[in-house]
């Protein structure tokens, strides 16, 4: 058995599940990937709140001798991972300057409580899946705006990354402006440049081989 188990769900739209698999891939680790659908079964649920507290995707299970880990929150994984297979054993997940990673974790922060009416407008099922024909609304247009200036001030013309190495925030930043790329959405042509490299990542191809044909 695999030492470590991701819990995710059947479609393959959840930008969480995304990122805690890309954070597995980057960091060369092999794992069981077990899928659950959404809604999850009461049944389910209630065995995976037992485990992992919350019951909710993505849940790593770290199978220990001493006994299994249930970790849930795409950023408490990735932190996990990292701290747990650290450097120079496995690839780096997070800067190794500490100013630098306190700006990745602030970055994930902003993204996970934030842009709800961009999220609304584009959901990950539209970068996934097939894209939106509906315009942005109002509130999408300003999350939109905001978004951009956010990553124009963030990622330096020509940068393939955030940071000198790339880190797991790349991949939550990517997936946000993807919202908008995929979807034919205006975006400054340096930002679609990073996003195309980021999102040609090896990590990233492996997520996306694994979407069900019918998205």
């Amino acid at each position: 058995m695999s030492e470590l188990t991701l819990y995710g769900e059947t479609g393959f739209v959840s930008p969480w599940v995304f990122h805690a698999m890309v954070a597995l891939e980057e960091k060369q680790l092999p794992y069981r990937l077990e899928l659950v659908p959404l809604p999850i079964p009461e049944a389910q649920k209630a065995m995976l709140r037992e485990k992992s507290v919350f019951g909710k995707v993505p849940i790593l299970v770290h199978h220990r001798p001493a006994g299994d880990v249930w970790i849930s929150e795409s950023l408490a994984i990735s932190e996990y991972l990292a701290e747990t297979f650290r450097t120079p054993k496995y690839p780096r997940l997070f800067p190794a300057d500490l100013a630098e990673r306190a700006r990745a974790r602030q970055l994930m922060s902003y993204l996970r409580t934030s842009l709800f009416a961009l999220r609304e407008d584009r959901p990950t099922s539209t970068v996934f899946g097939r894209p939106s024909i509906k315009p942005l609304t109002a509130k999408g247009q300003a999350d939109a705006a905001e978004l951009i200036r956010i990553a124009s001030r963030l990622i330096v013309p020509g940068a393939k990354s955030l940071f000198a190495e790339w880190c797991i925030a790349d991949v939550d930043l990517t997936l946000t402006l993807m919202r908008l790329v995929a979807n034919a959405d205006a975006v400054p042509q340096p930002l679609v440049d990073y996003v195309l490299a980021s999102w040609d990542r090896k990590s990233v191809h492996r997520y996306m081989a694994m979407i069900p044909t019918t998205h």
